[in-house]
């Protein structure tokens, strides 16, 4: 049986804060702090901001390719340059991680969140009156891209702190917002730039993200704040813990390989002659089951364990991109392809921040989580770049074998991490962890 987070009981109510020489906490009716529906419009309040700021990167490729197509087409070395303001948002949701995740603890995960969402309205303000690729790299890869930093980590963590039996299914639901975000989003934007303008859409994109961002953060809290911790008084010595050390090369390694497939296997679909059409609705399909795993393993590990289910789905993640992805030349074996890596590989980042939480404690969930982000920027930003010079190889762009491989690699090591902190936590093979 899982032990209750502290300042939570076993039903996901709300206990009442004690000062820190207490040893024991008195339970009294949830009501008299939060209403009891109170940690379910967390977990609405994290999908709805997971969607709205994870939905605008996949919807930056919708923009890319138009502005490539029409705005800048043939001029390569500005085309080259929208190139970066992708890469500069997925790096800055990972690379800002550790401050939101301290912010929100030692301040107010609400405060964190809406502070987060006013930044990235204003980024895509701004980016709407940009005329050059270098504009749009400031407001949209970096200045909208630090309003994404700000609101993931505490979006992520939050729903955590309000469950323990159902830890695993709230954490799914809630950033499971990043597929449907992406798949609601990246239309919408297609369809605002064909009847008005780019420069429109993303203004648009300023209102909508501005209201519901701050309609959303509004709900996103913690049942319990630490109010007696400070900026200065930040905990060092998980550092110097091994099993933090696994778990750091973990995901900074899953970081680096999981959007890689995303982005390259329509390529890779169009060059066995599957048309564009059918690959872009393969890989759809992909992001959908992406979405669903998300959920189902997080539920999964509500009742077999967080670290079990880890390891098997990226057991299942690292086989599909060894021996599946070489051969998914077909529609048929590239919909499997793609709903097995989808579904497990989404799933895994249901678990990364619940595992973090049940080895080093609920109540640092969201600066731990923030520094296994951060550090794992590194992998966001050079994931893509190999994955494309691998292809641009000694098979002139036409061979994926070394891709395949090279993303199946570092899904094997982080396996490996994975396997090692299930391990040390227990030698049993057979138990719930």
């Amino acid at each position: 049986m899982s032990t209750p987070y502290e300042g939570v009981d076993e039903k996901g109510g709300v206990l009442p804060e004690t000062d820190a020489s207490e040893s024991t906490h008195t339970a009294v009716e949830p009501a008299r702090e939060f209403p009891p529906y109170t940690r379910y419009l967390v977990v609405a309040g994290s999908f709805v901001i997971q969607g709205l700021a994870c939905g605008v990167v996949h919807a930056w490729g919708v923009q890319m390719e138009y502005l490539s197509s029409h705005v800048f087409a043939g001029d390569d070395a500005k085309t080259s340059t929208l190139s970066y303001v992708g890469t500069l948002m997925l790096f800055s949701i990972y690379f800002w991680g550790l401050l939101a995740g301290w912010i929100a603890e030692v301040w107010s995960y609400q405060g964190t969140c809406l502070v987060g969402t006013v930044i990235m309205a204003v980024g895509q303000l701004v980016a709407s009156f940009c005329r050059e690729p270098w504009q749009l790299c400031l407001a949209e890869g970096i200045l909208f891209g630090i309003g994404i930093g700000l609101v993931f980590g505490p979006a992520s963590t939050a729903p955590a702190r309000w469950f323990t039996a159902h830890r695993g299914l709230a954490t799914g639901i809630a950033v499971a917002g990043v597929g449907v975000g992406g798949l609601a989003l990246a239309p919408l934007t297609e369809f605002l730039m064909r009847r008005t303008s780019v420069a429109w859409s993303q203004r648009i994109a300023a209102i909508y993200i501005l209201v519901l961002g701050t309609l959303a953060s509004l709900v996103v809290r913690v049942p319990m704040q630490a109010r007696g911790r400070s900026l200065g008084s930040f905990d060092w010595q998980a550092f110097r813990s091994v099993r933090f050390a696994l778990h750091t090369v973990l995901v900074l390694f899953i970081t680096a390989a999981y959007i890689v497939p995303f982005m390259f296997l329509p390529k890779f679909w169009v060059q066995h002659g599957i048309s564009s059409e059918t690959a872009s609705v393969m890989i759809a399909v992909a992001n959908v089951t992406s979405s669903v795993g998300r959920i189902v393993i997080g539920l999964t590990a509500d009742y077999v364990g967080i670290m079990n289910t880890l390891v098997a789905a990226m057991a299942v993640v690292t086989a599909s991109c060894l021996a599946l992805w070489p051969f998914a030349t077909t529609v048929g074996s590239g919909i499997a392809l793609g709903i097995v890596y989808g579904f497990a590989s989404g799933g895994c980042w249901t678990l990364l921040p619940l595992v973090a939480g049940s080895m080093f404690g609920m109540e640092r969930l969201a600066s731990n989580a923030g520094t296994f982000y951060t550090v794992s920027a590194v992998g966001a930003w050079i994931g893509v770049p190999v994955a494309d010079a691998l292809l641009r190889g000694p098979g002139g762009g036409t061979s994926y074998l070394g891709m395949s491989l090279y993303v199946g690699v570092l899904w094997t090591v982080a396996l490996a991490a994975a396997a090692a902190n299930r391990w040390r936590t227990s030698a049993r093979l057979f138990v719930k962890v």
